[in-house]
């Protein structure tokens, strides 16, 4: 028995740890990576470079996931609403850039940036 409530609490410590990490992980710097990948996959989209374009935009998908799991634990529905967009954005991205439809991929990311504008309007801290 004292095995089994060994294991319990080490669950619940591991899954504690986790929530904390994932919050430490989700401040200014990391949207600031966020925001520069973003003008990077602005930039990629425009000059048609395949591949930096996609790798851009996975990283983006990945960093929303994130950021929406942030938020899911925050408890902020507005920002988790915009997270997840976000990161329907960047799968699109990538499916028209792998398609070589630049012009859908293009008008995409600057609904992208729109969507992270909106967001951070109502969560970037004033610095």
């Amino acid at each position: 028995m004292n095995k089994l409530k060994l294991i319990v609490y080490s669950l619940l410590v591991m899954t504690a740890t986790s929530v904390i990490a994932g919050e430490i992980s989700i401040d200014e710097d990391y949207m600031q990576v966020m925001e520069d990948r973003q003008k990077s996959l602005s930039s990629n989209i425009s000059l048609k470079k395949v591949n930096a374009a996609l790798n851009d935009a996975k990283s983006l998908e990945e960093s929303f996931n994130d950021v929406e799991t942030f938020y899911v634990h925050k408890g902020k529905e507005d920002a988790v609403n915009w997270s997840k967009e976000s990161r329907e954005l960047a799968v699109s991205i990538q499916k028209y850039v792998a398609s070589n439809d630049f012009d859908t991929a293009s008008q995409t990311s600057v609904a992208l940036a729109k969507t992270c504008k909106t967001c951070h309007r109502s969560y970037k801290k004033d610095t």
